[in-house]
């Protein structure tokens, strides 16, 4: 069974190291990153946080919070990394999906994938294998 807090928190890390790999985030990838919390995990999330929150909030808490300690994008994707290493095979295959096409959308917001959002994607392809 996954922890879905530690879930949401690294699939927040994973789409601000996506966002941030070429070192600006866009307008277009946070809209992209919100839409996809409010349009596909609180519908579906039945948990709260400690505040009374949708717990699925706290993907764009993690984002903020990496974003205003100027985290950089291989940092990010190093507790990613990290984390799938220890929980691929615990996630369900849906939760999988939600993060490569998290990552992908997120990459295509802002002029399409380039060099190093390619990169993240490739080597998250293979951690969740």
């Amino acid at each position: 069974m996954k922890n879905y807090r530690e879930y949401y928190k690294q699939l927040g890390n994973l789409l601000y190291a996506v966002a941030s790999a070429d070192g600006n985030i866009s307008k277009k990838e946070l809209q992209e990153l919100r839409k996809m919390v409010s349009e596909k995990l609180v519908p579906a999330e039945l948990h709260n946080d400690d505040f009374g929150s949708d717990a699925a909030f706290s993907v764009e808490f993690q984002f903020d919070f990496l974003e205003g300690n100027d985290y950089t994008a291989d940092m990010a994707f190093e507790e990613v990394a990290e984390y799938l290493k220890h929980n691929a095979a615990l996630l369900p295959q849906k939760d999988k999906d939600l993060m490569m096409e998290g990552a992908r959308k997120v990459a295509e917001a802002f002029h399409h994938i380039n060099k190093e959002e390619m990169s993240f994607l490739n080597k998250l392809a293979g951690l969740l294998q």
